[in-house]
């Protein structure tokens, strides 16, 4: 059976990466994995550009970045489930995985764990009418 593994790391799901993975999967009646890479610097990363505007305090800086933290993963999940249901009802098989940090040779290192012949990455840009905002990348056996 093919795999396919989606993998995620931005804050929002491009709506087009989900439909061509599970229109993909359901050609090929392969599996489909769902991959969120959460970057545990996002929210870190952003309380320090804020704090170090001098006008926040550190009390203020700290509920920021766990505001930030909570609202991706409450976005993130949301849009897992809508996937899921979506691949579901078209009888695709579902998983998904989370990992923290951002690490290629993590990705590719579950990638092989799950037998993954096929990985579509969201890119980091803003979505075009041109472009597609992901990257289809075939993996060899």
């Amino acid at each position: 059976m093919e795999t396919i593994m989606v993998v995620f790391s931005a804050t929002s799901i491009s709506e087009k990466v989900a439909k061509f993975a599970i229109e993909r999967a359901a050609k090929e009646k392969a599996k489909l994995i769902l991959l969120d890479v959460r970057d545990r610097d996002m929210s870190r990363k952003v309380g320090e550009l804020t704090g170090d505007m001098g006008f926040m305090g550190s009390e203020v800086v700290d509920q920021l970045k766990n505001a930030i933290k909570k609202q991706r993963e409450s976005i993130i999940k949301k849009a897992f489930r809508e996937i899921e249901e979506q691949a579901k009802q078209k009888g695709i098989e579902i998983e998904v995985e989370i990992l923290k940090g951002p690490s290629a040779d993590k990705i590719i290192q579950i990638a092989k764990a799950k037998g993954v012949s096929t990985l579509v990455v969201q890119k980091r840009m803003k979505e075009s009418d041109i472009e597609a905002p992901f990257n289809v990348i075939r993996l060899k056996r």
